[in-house]
Parts: C-alpha cells; sequence; structure tokens
C-alpha cells in the first residue's frame, strides 16, 4: 500500500504532537505525581488571662490545663529538605493562657513511643511553635522565618535536651563523642559539648536553612510523655526582652494569636526527620 504525502504529514504531525505531549507529561511529573494542596485555614487561638502559675520543676500540671479552650491543629509534611516524611502525626491539641506576667502554651499529640535518645541519623521527639515577627504574614507557611526579614521567632522543645536539662540525664547514644581532654578526670575544657540553658531552644529564622540560636534563651519548657500521648508546656514573659528577635504579645489588646505548630517524631527502624508543621 503506498500512502500519500497528504497521509505521510498526518502521521508525521500526530508524532510530533504525542511526542511534545510525552515530554510535557515527563516534566510535569518529574518530582511526583501533582497532588491537590488546599489553602490552610487560619487556626486562631484563645489566650484566656487565668491567674495561676505552673512550676515546670514541679511538672507541667496537666489536671490544670483540661478546662482552658483548646485548638486541633491539622499538620502536613514538611517537603523543603530531605529526608522526607513517611508518616504523620496529625492533630496536634493545642492550648495557652497568661497571667499579666507570663504566657504558657501547651502541645499534645499521640506517640506510641517515647524517643529521648539522640544517635547517628536519628532525632529524638520534639515539637515547635513559631512566632511570625511581621504584622502580615501567610496562615501558614513551610519557609521557616518566612522568607526574609523580620523573621520568625521559634521556640523548639527536644526531648534529648529535655532529659538533659530536667532529669539532669545525658541522653544515650552509640556514637563516640570525645567531650573530655584527655588529661582530664573531669571536663574543664570544654571541647564539643554545650550545657542546656533549658529544654526549649528559642531561635531566630528568616528562611529555609537560617534557623540561628539567640545570644539570650528566654523560653522554658517541659515535656512529659504518658500512655501514647505527648505533653509539652512553653513558658515565656509576656515582655519580650528584644522586640526586634522575641514574639510580642499583647493581653487584652488581643487575646487570640494565629501561629504555626510543628512536631518532629522519631519513627522506630526510619533514621530521619519527620517535621510536620500547621
Amino acid at each position: 500500500m503506498r500512502l500519500t504525502k497528504k497521509t505521510i504529514l498526518l502521521i508525521a504531525i500526530i508524532s510530533v504532537i504525542s511526542f511534545l505531549a510525552l515530554v510535557y507529561y515527563g516534566l510535569s511529573h518529574a518530582r511526583g505525581v501533582p497532588v491537590v494542596i488546599e489553602k490552610p485555614e487560619r487556626v486562631i487561638l484563645e489566650v484566656p488571662f487565668i491567674s495561676k502559675d505552673i512550676d515546670l520543676t514541679k511538672g507541667i500540671s496537666l489536671p490544670e490545663w483540661e478546662t482552658i479552650p483548646s485548638q486541633e491543629v491539622e499538620l502536613m509534611y514538611q517537603v523543603m529538605v530531605l529526608p522526607w516524611g513517611k508518616s504523620l502525626v496529625s492533630p496536634v491539641t493545642v492550648r495557652a493562657f497568661h497571667n499579666g506576667e507570663e504566657i504558657y502554651f501547651y502541645m499534645s499529640w499521640k506517640d506510641d513511643s517515647e524517643n529521648r535518645n539522640i544517635d547517628v541519623d536519628e532525632f529524638s521527639d520534639a515539637a515547635a511553635i513559631m512566632f511570625p515577627l511581621a504584622d502580615e504574614v501567610p496562615p501558614s507557611t513551610i519557609m521557616m522565618g518566612f522568607m526574609g526579614n523580620p523573621g520568625a521567632n521559634i521556640w523548639q522543645w527536644k526531648a534529648s535536651q529535655d532529659t538533659e536539662y530536667w532529669l539532669k540525664e545525658l541522653p544515650e547514644t552509640e556514637a563516640y563523642s570525645d567531650f573530655y581532654y584527655p588529661f582530664e578526670e573531669q571536663e574543664v575544657l570544654v571541647v564539643s559539648k554545650e550545657v542546656p540553658r533549658s529544654a526549649v531552644n528559642d531561635l531566630i529564622a528568616r528562611g529555609v536553612g537560617t534557623i540561628t540560636p539567640k545570644e539570650t534563651q528566654n523560653v522554658l519548657g517541659r515535656g512529659l510523655w504518658d500512655k501514647g500521648t505527648w505533653y509539652v508546656v512553653f513558658r515565656r514573659s509576656l515582655k519580650p526582652t528584644d522586640p526586634q528577635l522575641d514574639a510580642a504579645f499583647s493581653p487584652g489588646g488581643g487575646s487570640f494569636l494565629p501561629l504555626p505548630f510543628g512536631t518532629v517524631q522519631r519513627v522506630i527502624g526510619e533514621a530521619e526527620s519527620l517535621f510536620q508543621i500547621g
């Protein structure tokens, strides 16, 4: 059968279109199958005035939190850095109150295992709250500081650090670290081990990869794992030490806060950081 020029031209056009369609499909799916991401709703957390103090040296006073209004925050995977998460801790229950001098935040989430130890490529359980330092910010972001000045103030609690600070126990690790010079009977000349000043790291960030500890660590916190659930409480003075770097709160002027929350869960058998945000 002899093909006419018109037929050959039609076959060529169809072949080119098919090739271009395959190239487009391949490029659009090069990083995986696209998914529909719903725009996150702004979660507003009520922060009532309550005339009480929580002495973290004695614990986090779980019964006192039961009557405080709560919000359920749905988390999502972080996709900015490897390794990506394979399981999701969600939702996180959050509460807060202030007593006129200090502000307290509470987070709780389900976790079948209590992971306080660290190792090579393994992280302890952790949780964080990110406070935007700018007035107008997105309701939720994964950009670790809203991409530029003035950034965000992040309060990061770590279970390993909690153990060391409150229980005075060094987290167990199989990774070898020599924190002593050979001639020292006890540590006199610090080599690489920094003694934590709190179970919470008070941080500043202005984008991915810029997270930095602040010179002044103003936040205290403590965690408790009980029957498959983590409970973590943060505490800080209402008055910021440095207004440019510390989250600012205005009791009386507004008792509601829109905040991103996050957790890190170490999954047994997976040496990876499962950081999730909401």
